[in-house]
């Protein structure tokens, strides 16, 4: 009988669309997996490389968020229980309250 393996709680960096990696079907996972946002974000092309042409470090710090693009991106997270625009508001909440 195969042994079911215990899924590795992730506690690395937020990733610039607000995804939480705990939620995500491919963090820890063997084959195709990833290892979260500290090492995955940089082949992003949907969002990672917009934040980084823009010089911002999240979404929700660019003048049109959401867009479309977000949105569209943000849609198919929904599925794994993910509100990426509540996830964007709540990243700003907790900077803005860091920075008081």
């Amino acid at each position: 009988m195969k042994e079911k393996k215990k899924k590795k709680k992730y506690k690395g960096i937020t990733p610039p669309c607000g995804i939480d990696c705990n939620g995500c079907p491919r963090f820890g996972r063997e084959k195709n997996g990833c290892d979260g946002a500290d090492k995955g974000c940089k082949h992003c092309k949907t969002i990672y490389q917009c934040n980084e042409k823009k010089g911002i470090d999240y979404c929700y710090q660019c003048s049109k968020f959401p867009c479309s693009k977000f949105k569209k991106f943000a849609k198919t997270w929904e599925k794994y229980g993910q509100d990426l625009i509540v996830n964007q508001r709540e990243l700003k909440r907790k900077a803005e309250g860091e920075s008081e």
